[in-house]
């Protein structure tokens, strides 16, 4: 069994900003696909201001999961409990999600993502990229990519590796763009992709901001680790361009400096709150929406407001009838558990 210790000296978690950071990447993914990428599907039946840029808030997200999970690895005693914890997080709420936006797809229709019963049940497994399985919802493509990071952190803490976890992530992010480089030297598109599609550069400024908040990273150390991070966007690229890290990379030394600590409006933390699962619902049961009511005669606009208040109400209906019963239950069991542990063997 392995476990790991917390330092008594580290510093209570900023929470409140990382709810904050998190409601505004949901709030810009979800602008971005009710104007910018609609509007390249299916276009708007009039003009509307369009943002694209909000798509990579995705990246933002990234950062945020290294900060969580490398602290929360850090608080556990058992690393199999993170496996399970992050588990019950996830799965309960996208299962959930799953099942609503088959629905409503299949239901009223919404062309080019329509798909089998099959296709969603497999889906299900939330590694049917790894199948070349279709999304029931595209924004499905970031969960295979925060399971892996979270393997990688399962396998770290494991091997007691946390400590040095700058040190390995330097490492780490040079192979992945060494590996990217060479299967593109190599014309193997196909190769390149997956090696890209870790975003280890994102994850890796989380853990920083975190470990600088601490004083837990020399100087020379950060500084290597945003190279080598920089270097894999100029060299290779991603989804998002270059000046996209530098603002990722912002954000992280600012929340690492305390300097974002004004972020707490009240309803920009209920977003960040509700944010997982606003993040699966609102693409696909928003174009359906945003679709039947531009059909209908409404404004883009109008039309936008409906399919993001719809994203809001089923999101708060997730989190409370899915997702906070289901970690109750599990804090539960866990604390029942670990109860019986502690009692001597004749009592047990």
């Amino acid at each position: 069994m392995t476990r790991i210790l917390v330092a008594p000296e580290a510093s209570p978690p900023r929470l409140v900003e990382l709810d904050a950071l998190r409601g505004i990447a949901a709030l810009a993914v979800a602008l971005y696909h009710f104007t910018a990428e609609y509007s390249d599907l299916y276009g708007h039946s009039g003009s509307l201001w369009e943002m694209r840029f909000g798509k990579y808030g995705v990246q933002l997200f990234f950062a945020i999961s290294g900060f969580v999970i490398l602290m929360s690895l850090e608080r556990v005693e058992r690393v199999r409990d993170f496996m399970w914890s992050r588990a019950v997080r996830l799965y309960p709420s996208y299962w959930t999600s799953v099942a609503l936006t088959f629905t409503v797809v299949t239901l009223f229709g919404l062309p080019e993502r329509e798909f089998s019963l099959q296709t969603a049940l497999v889906n299900l497994t939330m590694f049917h990229e790894l199948l070349r399985i279709p999304h029931v919802d595209t924004v499905y493509w970031t969960l295979t990519i925060e399971l892996s990071f979270y393997l990688l952190m399962f396998v770290l803490a494991s091997a007691r590796l946390l400590p040095r976890v700058i040190s390995v992530f330097i490492v780490l992010v040079v192979a992945q763009t060494l590996a990217e480089l060479a299967a593109q030297a190599a014309g193997m598109t196909f190769l390149a992709r997956l090696a890209s599609r870790p975003h280890l550069q994102y994850f890796a400024l989380g853990m920083l901001a975190l470990k600088h908040s601490r004083g837990e990273v020399s100087l020379p150390s950060g500084l290597v680790l945003v190279g080598v991070s920089f270097a894999h966007e100029v060299l290779v690229g991603s989804e998002a361009p270059a000046p996209v890290f530098g603002g990722v990379l912002a954000l992280a030394y600012a929340l690492s400096r305390g300097w974002l600590r004004w972020l707490t409006w009240r309803p920009l933390l209920f977003m960040g709150f509700i944010s997982y699962p606003f993040y699966l619902v609102h693409q696909n049961i928003g174009y359906v929406i945003i679709r039947r009511l531009e059909a209908a005669g409404w404004r883009p606009d109008a039309a936008i407001a409906v399919a993001m208040t719809a994203g809001f109400l089923l999101a708060i209906l997730i989190t409370y009838r899915v997702e906070q019963p289901a970690l109750r239950v599990f804090r539960q069991w866990r604390r029942k558990t670990a109860a019986q542990a502690a009692l001597p063997p004749h009592l047990a």
